[in-house]
């Protein structure tokens, strides 16, 4: 087992990767709102929000208790990248 030191460090590594995905992923998310209102396309598409949550969900056996997390992770993702879509398509 290792110290909560070592954990707690290793999880602050991880979280400024996550920090920097994160902005990558805004930076993508601000080029397909921009797409979107250009093209006079809705902010939600329920087909492709249930398409992404079933691939990324592949990733993990059903019996994996860290599962249903990473869901709620996904389902967050999604929810602030349609707020910020429709921050910029009201502008």
């Amino acid at each position: 087992m290792k110290n909560l030191k070592e954990c707690r460090n290793k999880i602050d590594e991880i979280d400024n990767k996550i920090v920097e995905l994160f902005k990558e992923r805004m930076k993508i998310i601000k080029d397909v709102a921009l797409f979107k209102k250009a093209n006079n396309l809705p902010i939600f598409d329920p087909q492709r929000e249930i398409q992404m949550l079933n691939k990324r969900l592949e990733a993990f056996d059903d019996n994996d208790p860290v599962k249903k997390y990473y869901k709620t992770v996904l389902e967050s993702f999604l929810q602030v990248s349609k707020l910020y879509q429709k921050e910029i398509h009201d502008k």
